[in-house]
C-alpha cells in the first residue's frame, strides 16, 4: 500500500486570511482579561445622597477583592456638585486608567422623591453644563 505524504502549501492569500483572522481573534479577546477595560461594555453602578453630602464611594462596595486590588481604585468626583440635586456619572479609575466603569449618584434634596422625569431632566442639565 502506498502512503501519502501531506505537504502543506502557503499561498500568499492564505496567510493573509491566517494573519487576518488572528488580528480579530486577538482584539475580540483582548478585553476578557480585564472586563473593566473591555470598550466594548459599559458597567454603570448606582448611589444616592441627599444635598450637601458627598457620598462615601468605596471600591469594595462595587468590585470583588479576589479579582482586583481595591486600592487600585479611584473615583473622578471633580464634575460633581453634591449642593445641586441632580444625576452625576462618577467615572472610574484603575491604577490610573479609565475604566468602563461608572457610578451614577441621585442627588436629592433630605426627603425628596425624584420622579423618573425630574430625574432625566435633571440629568440632562448637568450634561449641557459638562459641555
Amino acid at each position: 500500500m502506498k502512503q501519502r505524504k501531506f505537504h502543506l502549501h502557503f499561498t500568499l492569500f492564505g496567510t493573509i486570511v491566517l494573519a487576518l483572522v488572528l488580528v480579530i481573534l486577538f482584539y475580540t479577546l483582548k478585553g476578557k482579561a480585564e472586563p473593566i477595560f473591555d470598550n466594548n461594555t459599559t458597567t454603570t453602578y448606582y448611589a444616592k445622597t441627599v444635598l450637601g453630602t458627598a457620598p462615601d464611594l468605596q471600591a469594595e462596595q462595587y468590585f470583588n477583592k479576589e479579582t482586583y486590588e481595591l486600592s487600585g481604585f479611584t473615583f473622578d468626583v471633580s464634575q460633581c456638585d453634591w449642593n445641586k440635586a441632580g444625576t452625576y456619572r462618577v467615572p472610574v479609575n484603575y491604577d490610573g486608567k479609565k475604566t468602563n466603569c461608572v457610578v451614577q449618584v441621585e442627588v436629592r434634596a433630605s426627603g425628596e422623591a425624584i420622579t423618573e422625569k425630574a430625574a432625566t431632566v435633571n440629568e440632562n442639565a448637568v450634561l449641557t453644563e459638562k459641555k
